[in-house]
């Protein structure tokens, strides 16, 4: 028996004796009601973090393509001030032969008022072509009433725009419906300068599950928007949409170099700098909190393996006695504080991908048990569907957090075990 003690490192005594010790029981100092405790602190500690994390990961992806979905990838205009047409078309051209540019095209964009049913709103109008428009699969596919084709149609009053739904919710409108679009622009009549403004024909109504866009945007007719917004006068920019969002960054330099003169070149990412930034910042935020959280979980197991020690001193000097080495009692130890560790992590991760996987289901039951809608549509931007993506690789990487910080915690009292002197322990029983 001394002989397969010290001869089999993690064998079936060593597991043998660790298990037993696991389970002691409350007249033993109650390790094992404390283990059951430890095991629930870090079960629910990597579930939780594995929730949160895929929470979060679901909704920056949903941003980034709710955002790309209704934008373009890359924005470029001339430095020359007043772009002649001629010009622009030829960087219109130049931008489209670029490898890895899927369109390239010209667009306006403007912020003003538009007013219908006596209610008033702010709006970003946006020129564009409409086969350009349809292009916008996000957009095209997002049509609730009306038809997008219809941009191009009619003239005066009749002339057809698209808004976005949570628009014409707060104006009351819908397809069919006029709205007065306002210009920054004035002319002069005998009372003074009085702003130029326009009635249009509301010709579909969108719905991307982007509410800001929902709210704001409008598409009217490329050529339309320059007469209303610039008299005419062509502006010069010219939005890019990428075969790859992803190469942003490494198609800049190319297109600076194809456009063979000085421009201004922007992406979705600079325009919308600040959300995802806000986004980075709270995703680090959360993951450094929920692996705070993990290190506290994992102060049960110190304790209990504390415990365990003090009150295994008699056995262990028993056991140094009949031949077991210093390593067999550390890894004893290690044993029995990793493994409530080790179970605690696997049912936490298995909790949590469950949860994650059952989100949705799991939010309607609260909703229709409290009776309120727990993701608003209007604060958190996005659909009233709380939104999850689960990332395998920071999954693993919770997985072996769990394991490490379970093994930091229970190394320290099996080493403390492994130094026990025999004949100290024994003296006085």
């Amino acid at each position: 028996m001394t002989e397969t003690l010290q001869n089999s490192p993690f064998g079936l005594i060593e597991r043998m004796i660790a298990m037993r010790y696991l389970r002691a029981k409350k007249n033993q100092g109650g390790v094992g009601f404390i283990a059951v405790i430890s095991f629930t602190c870090i079960m629910l500690a990597i579930a939780a973090m594995i929730t949160i994390m895929s929470i979060m990961n679901g909704f920056r992806s949903d941003m980034i393509r709710l955002t790309i979905g209704s934008e373009g990838h890359i924005y470029v205009s001339p430095a020359q001030p007043d772009p002649t047409l001629e010009q622009i078309q030829d960087l219109e051209a130049r931008m489209k032969a670029v490898q890895g540019v899927e369109n390239a095209f010209q667009f306006t964009q403007h912020y003003t008022g538009v007013q219908a049913n006596g209610q008033f709103a702010l709006a970003q109008v946006i020129g564009i072509e409409t086969d350009n428009l349809m292009a916008f699969e996000l957009i095209s596919s997002g049509v609730i009433q009306g038809d997008l084709r219809s941009l191009s149609e009619g003239s005066g009053a009749d002339q057809y725009i698209a808004i976005g739904s949570a628009m014409a919710a707060n104006l009351g409108v819908q397809a069919g419906d006029k709205l007065l679009v306002y210009s920054p622009r004035t002319r002069q009549t005998i009372s003074g300068a009085v702003p130029v403004r326009k009635t249009y024909t509301i010709g579909a109504v969108f719905d991307v599950g982007l509410y800001v866009t929902n709210l704001t945007y409008i598409y009217m007719d490329l050529e339309e928007a320059t007469l209303l917004f610039e008299a005419g006068q062509v502006q010069g920019d010219v939005q890019l949409r990428l075969i790859d969002p992803d190469q942003i960054d490494a198609l800049r330099q190319p297109i600076f170099e194809a456009a063979d003169q000085p421009i201004y070149q922007s992406t979705w990412k600079q325009r919308n700098q600040s959300t995802a930034s806000a986004l980075r910042i709270e995703q680090i935020a959360m993951r450094l909190i929920f692996m705070i959280v993990v290190v506290i979980a994992a102060f049960p197991v110190l304790a209990s393996m504390i415990m365990l020690v003090k009150n295994k001193s008699r056995d262990i000097a028993i056991l140094r006695t009949i031949g077991t080495t210093r390593g067999a009692i550390l890894r004893i130890f290690l044993m029995s504080g990793a493994t409530v560790g080790v179970l605690g992590t696997l049912v936490g991760l298995i909790v949590g991908v469950v949860f994650c996987l059952n989100l949705y289901s799991i939010q309607l039951f609260i909703e229709g048990m409290m009776g309120v809608q727990l993701f608003p549509q209007d604060v958190y931007q996005l659909t009233d569907r709380i939104p999850v993506k689960i990332v395998w690789s920071e999954v693993a990487s919770v997985a072996m957090w769990g394991f490490m910080i379970s093994a930091m915690a229970v190394f320290w009292p099996a080493w403390q075990a492994s130094k026990i002197d025999p004949v100290e322990a024994l003296r006085y029983d």
